[in-house]
């Protein structure tokens, strides 16, 4: 894993020519629609330990007060440059409507496929029916809902 402080180092100049704003660890960009987070979050069982959190608002659903936006991801990286491509990728699919908008349905069906109860059974085949978008199990009801009407 990439060193934290080499990671914020190489994350602010990269972040501030894209026009994201700082505080602390998280840096945020308003695009419209959407507000982008890229957060870097330590853990609280190793201070060498964190992890890179993007995330993304809907902000017609704003103010909440998620932490990591109303879908995130997690990225790991043995290379600088590798987090903020991956970080990049996630922001251009989570900001497009219609790729949302398929990726929800897509959920939607494989959720039925695979509820809860099975899941925690482990009784899914995750290789034979993979998850399309797994930011959806993070995602409130609420934010499905907007995205099925909305997008």
């Amino acid at each position: 894993m990439v060193d934290q402080n080499k990671l914020i180092e190489y994350a602010k100049s990269y972040l501030k020519q894209k026009g994201f704003k700082k505080n602390k660890k998280r840096w945020t960009k308003d695009i419209g629609e959407f507000t982008l987070i890229f957060f870097i979050q330590g853990s609280v069982y190793s201070k060498e330990e964190y992890y890179v959190r993007p995330g993304i608002f809907i902000n017609k659903l704003l103010p909440s007060n998620l932490v990591y936006g109303h879908y995130m991801t997690q990225l790991r990286s043995e290379k600088l440059e590798d987090v903020l491509i991956d970080f990049d990728r996630f922001c251009d699919e989570w900001t497009d409507k219609k790729l949302i908008k398929e990726k929800a349905l897509a959920f939607i069906e494989w959720d039925k496929r695979n509820p809860f109860e099975k899941r925690r059974a482990r009784t899914v085949d995750y290789i034979k029916d993979p998850v399309p978008a797994k930011e959806f199990f993070t995602m409130d009801d609420y934010v499905i809902e907007y995205i099925l009407k909305s997008f």
